[in-house]
């Protein structure tokens, strides 16, 4: 148990890091931003109690709008991302039990349930995070394809995450 505190809090760490020295200054073409911390929200164990993954993830939107004057943005869109996470679960599998200690990545779920979960993920982030920034819908077009385009930029940093620091369990 405290090998895989340590190993969140970690990663915790080396999210914010990558996110705020390095995504937060990718703008492709003025209209895409990855947002890649939302992987640690994704790679939450699925076994952690509510209460804690309310936490990290509102931490770790917190950590973000600190280090990039948004206050409460990446927090609010982290927290809702993560509240949701159950239903979308019992979406994409309703008749599979939850083994402790499994893990939400391409190779314990499968390449079906990991496609489902992390896109409805994403998007359920991204989509509220750019609406909630606008606060208007009066360019909704334009709001919803950025918002379209990062989470596809991020869905595939995600996949490679995947292969890159994930690996099948012998």
């Amino acid at each position: 148990m405290r090998g895989r505190f340590f190993i969140q809090i970690i990663r915790f760490a080396l999210f914010v890091a990558a996110q705020v020295l390095v995504f937060n200054h990718i703008n492709l073409g003025g209209f895409v931003n990855p947002y890649v911390y939302i992987i640690f929200v994704l790679m939450l164990p699925l076994d952690i109690p509510g209460w804690l993954a309310l936490l990290s993830s509102f931490m770790m939107g917190l950590s973000v709008d600190i280090f990039t004057h948004t206050p409460g943005l990446h927090a609010s869109a982290a927290t809702l991302t993560v509240f949701l996470r159950p239903y979308i679960i019992r979406l994409i599998d309703t008749n599979k039990e939850i083994e402790p200690g499994l893990r939400p990545t391409l190779f314990d779920m499968g390449p079906r349930w990991y496609f489902f979960y992390s896109v409805s993920m994403i998007l359920i982030h991204h989509i509220y995070l750019y609406f909630l920034e606008r606060m208007s819908f009066a360019h909704f077009i334009d709001t919803f394809t950025q918002a379209l385009l990062s989470a596809a930029t991020t869905i595939m940093l995600a996949y490679l995450s995947q292969y890159l620091f994930y690996f099948r369990r012998k």
